[in-house]
């Protein structure tokens, strides 16, 4: 059993106990029976700091009864090279339960994405020279058997949670708990968020409100985008024909149309910074040269 000084010792960092979904408070109230009935059978896992301070990593719900109870319990001390390497472990033993909901594999597999996608090196996979390395997502894809598509809603699912509970903790742990009607595709919505630290979220109407402010801003810029992308098709189109020489033509007449499109391009590379309009000005300037002296 642990001593009086290590359970002095162990601390509680929010920061990893983010990381865990709280339990309803039936699963708490079926817990707190058990431990009461049974004693702490498992180990609480912490990580043992250079100043002596053991950071709880596993069992924050079993800690907290135990303490209040005055129940005994173990310890088992694992040590990690960073706060990252201590999160990742978080996350791949809770993933790693059986009772977790649809809603709270989502956001673990989110979470993995977004850890792994921050470390330097990340995962690799390059067996031989240049073989192509293989994405987060790809990888994850087959680690749980879903799409990568998935695996990326999942991280927009997991960022929209966590600024949820920034804000608001409780309407944080409701929707991981199955007690919200949340829309999961709203909550995605707050991931794409261009300032997430200044969003607030006071309920779920809030929710619904600000998601939908997102996602009009979302298809706006996807509509201004299509229409830069068509526009520079049809001037691209337009340049296209208006390159062409008229076959049929004497040569004065060709010399008057490649004026024209000479003083365009130039206006197009002085007026608009346009640097394909300098591309296009030399090749004019080499087919003025050709009609001149041909």
């Amino acid at each position: 059993m642990t001593t009086k000084a290590e359970t002095q010792k162990v601390t509680i960092s929010q920061d990893l106990r983010d990381y865990i979904v709280p339990l309803s408070p039936e699963e708490y109230n079926l817990l707190e029976k058990s431990l009461l009935h049974d004693g702490c059978r498992e180990p609480l896992v912490v990580w043992k700091k250079s100043d002596g301070k053991l950071l709880l990593v596993d069992g924050h719900n079993r800690y907290n009864i135990c303490r209040k109870h005055n129940i005994s319990f173990k310890l088992r001390k694992v040590d990690f090279g960073s706060l990252e390497e201590a999160k990742m472990w978080m996350i791949n033993n809770q993933i790693g339960r059986r009772n977790l909901t649809a809603d709270q594999a989502s956001y673990y597999r989110g979470l993995k994405y977004l850890s792994l996608r921050k470390k330097k090196g990340g995962y690799t996979n390059v067996e031989s020279k240049g073989q192509v390395e293989l994405s987060t997502s790809e990888i994850l894809s087959g680690e749980f058997n879903v799409s990568e598509s998935t695996i990326k809603r999942d991280a927009k699912f997991a960022e929209g949670l966590d600024i949820i509970g920034t804000s608001n903790p409780k309407l944080k742990l409701k929707i991981l708990t199955g007690q919200s009607k949340a829309r999961k595709a709203d909550i995605q919505a707050l991931g794409n968020a261009k300032n997430p630290e200044k969003i607030t979220i006071r309920n779920e109407a809030d929710l619904y409100n600000k998601a939908k402010l997102i996602k009009d801003e979302l298809i706006g810029e996807l509509e201004d985008s299509i229409k830069t992308i068509n526009q520079k098709r049809t001037d691209a189109a337009r340049q296209t024909l208006q390159s062409l020489e008229p076959v049929f033509t004497d040569r004065a007449t060709r010399l008057k149309t490649l004026k024209g499109r000479i003083v365009s391009a130039t206006n197009r590379a002085i007026n608009d910074r346009d640097e394909r309009a300098i591309v296009d000005l030399k090749k004019l300037i080499d087919r003025l040269a050709e009609l001149l002296f041909e």
